[in-house]
């Protein structure tokens, strides 16, 4: 359906999946009120130990801007999570939002307009551009890409994809470009592409790499926009990310979601495995540092998973 009508405007759902942090949702609920263009529907996806129930403040702020509030209670699952959310969408635009983001006012707003002027069916999603990034100074950048890591190139002109399916990352680019793949938890979705291309739900809790998996598929079928005239702030949190199950989250399944999409040439499986030994000693070091082996050991477990997994796949 081509949206050329400028009486024409576009709803979408806001869905956002959480688990064990009551304390977030109301500043997750506050971004999406304060937007100048509000969801039709907020579906918070909740999978926490106690049940999570909105408090009557939040719940009456919700009502009095006019927006719906539901709450599901599923599986604890970021992938099984954000599918149950889209299925309760019944707009042609879904905005996956992580309970611990924050986006700029009018987010919304400028995205929904770039969509207005060229047509539903033009896009399958639209980013904005972060805020904020953890620095990588010159040589931690060299580094990250000589060992085919996922690196910042501050100046290029869009992020792709290397062959050893990290990425090049250009955060803020100079104007709008078309992107391969994008991050689920600030994004706005066709609904219709969302539940053709559904998150991969194979693993519970966390799983990183599935919103890039997710979208890459999604993007084959339509272009990513990523529109950095707005932005959006995800909180960082140095110690989750360094872990020690982080660390066996990041080698059994992000490292099966890039062998999924892995070419088959003999350039690409030298790039994935180089990527994968940088990685263990990344591990090691945070092993060293913290005198806990279970950083070099549990992402050396995740990655022996992984990869039997695949072959098993491939027979």
């Amino acid at each position: 359906m081509a949206l050329d009508d400028d009486r024409v405007t576009l709803s979408y759902t806001a869905v956002i999946p959480t688990r064990n942090r009551a304390g977030h949702l109301p500043g997750a609920v506050a971004t999406l009120l304060a937007q100048t263009r509000r969801p039709a529907r907020i579906v918070v996806v909740d999978a926490s130990d106690e049940p999570l129930t909105p408090g009557e403040t939040l719940t009456r702020a919700v009502a009095q801007a006019g927006v719906e509030l539901v709450v599901v209670h599923a599986e604890p699952s970021t992938a099984g999570q954000r599918n149950r959310g889209v299925e309760r969408a019944e707009t042609p635009l879904v905005l996956l939002l992580d309970d611990d983001v924050a986006l700029q006012d009018d987010y919304v707003e400028v995205l929904l307009e770039r969509w207005r002027r060229a047509g539903l069916n033009a896009f399958g999603a639209m980013v904005g551009a972060p805020d904020y990034m953890p620095p990588q100074g010159p040589f931690g950048r060299m580094a990250r890409r000589a060992l085919m890591l996922h690196y910042q190139a501050p100046r290029g002109r869009a992020t792709t994809i290397r062959r050893s399916r990290k990425l090049r990352l250009v955060p803020v680019p100079p104007d709008d470009v078309i992107v391969p793949t994008c991050g689920a938890g600030f994004g706005l979705f066709r609904t219709d592409l969302l539940r053709r291309h559904p998150f991969d739900e194979r693993f519970s809790g966390y799983a990183p790499g599935e919103d890039l998996d997710m979208s890459f598929r999604l993007g084959a079928e339509a272009p990513i926009l990523q529109v950095p005239a707005v932005r959006y702030l995800h909180a960082w949190d140095p110690r989750e990310r360094t872990s020690p199950a982080r660390w066996y989250l990041r080698g059994r399944r992000e490292t099966y979601f890039r062998l999924r999409h892995l070419e088959r040439s003999v350039l690409s499986r030298a790039a994935f495995a180089l990527s994968v030994l940088a990685e263990a000693a990344m591990a090691g070091i945070d092993s060293a540092r913290e005198r806990d082996p279970r950083h070099v050991s549990g992402f050396l477990r995740g990655v022996a998973e992984a990869l039997r997994e695949r072959a098993k796949a491939m027979r």
